[in-house]
């Protein structure tokens, strides 16, 4: 029996924050919060009651622990975690906006512990011990040695047996496209269970720009038996079991617009632990959603808050 309900491998780190309507540029104050794609998929999975494990490097130092003691309280393990000391810290500091101007991220990850890491220091045994290992095109981004550790784990996961979940992620503020299709192809490949907006297929693959067309564009490329493309408002078309559907999005007002993605994937991955295949999509629109609405990364729910949205989305008042 496997230690890990789901296994995942990424950089966590500090997100510093100002509201909407202020400058970055002329900004007095910040929001702080823990932020990690990956990370942020498993809090999600433990808070629907999932057994996670998060492989990473962290600084020995108290920003390390501030990252840490965040991710224990939403039960992930942190045994795989290398403390490095000296090391720096990840960050990236995001400027809130209204329209017309979009929200803007900007990125600090050159040479933290994580981006510096190598393979050998992962224990590959103790990373396997999963039913599924989930990685992000986002982590690939960072160095030639992180792109190195997720390429050999997808490798050892499949001589393992172990099923790769992937999000393709893609973040032009961190690549080039032409960089980032060449790097993330073979994941893509490889992988078991794929997540990918519609418009990044488009702008790394040169899919079609509607979904149903790039769904079907993207299963050629891939040997997931289960895919989702989502579409920002327009929806989710998945690829689950060899059957083609489309899922709305649940309909919310937005308190945080980061870590939409990854609701997303912690919701469809729990219908796929729950072998609920059919519903996995429908879990990911209302996970999603739980994420955008509530202030930070981080989706704190439960499986019966979960369930109850799902039958009834719309429901404004428990009593």
């Amino acid at each position: 029996m496997t230690r890990f309900d789901v296994t995942a491998i990424g950089e966590g780190g500090i997100r510093l924050s100002v509201p909407a309507g202020e400058r970055l540029e002329r900004a007095q104050s910040f929001e702080i919060g823990i932020a990690g794609t990956e990370a942020n998929v498993l809090a999600g999975l433990s808070a629907l009651g999932w057994s996670t494990s998060w492989c990473s490097a962290l600084p020995d130092s108290a920003l390390g622990r501030r990252v840490e003691n965040q991710l224990r309280t939403h039960g992930i393990d942190l045994s795989l975690v290398r403390r490095v000391p000296g090391a720096r810290l990840g960050t990236y500091y995001v400027e809130y906006s209204v329209p017309p101007r979009p929200t803007q991220v900007t990125f600090d990850r050159a040479d933290t512990a994580f981006a510096l890491m190598q393979p050998e220091a992962v224990d590959w045994d103790a990373l396997l011990d999963t039913r599924v290992l989930h990685l992000t095109g986002l982590t690939a981004a960072l160095s030639p040695n992180v792109a190195a550790i997720l390429a050999e784990a997808v490798s050892r996961a499949k001589d393992a047996g172990v099923p790769v979940s992937l999000d393709v992620n893609y973040r032009r503020n961190l690549w080039a496209p032409e960089q980032a299709a060449e790097a993330l192809a073979p994941l893509v490949a490889s992988a078991d269970i794929l997540f990918c907006r519609t418009e990044d297929a488009t702008t790394l693959w040169g899919t079609p720009t509607d979904s149903e067309s790039a769904l079907a564009a993207m299963r050629e490329r891939t040997g997931a038996r289960w895919v989702h493309l989502t579409d920002s408002d327009r929806g989710i078309w998945s690829w689950v079991d060899g059957q083609v559907a489309s899922t709305p999005i649940v309909p919310v007002s937005i308190v945080d617009r980061l870590g939409a993605g990854d609701g997303f994937a912690a919701g469809a991955l729990h219908g796929w632990l729950a072998d609920d295949h059919a519903t996995s999509a429908r879990y990911g629109a209302v996970m999603a959603a739980l994420a955008l609405s509530q202030r930070g990364e981080q989706v704190i729910t439960t499986r019966a808050e979960l369930d109850e949205l799902l039958i009834d989305p719309e429901r404004s008042l428990t009593r």
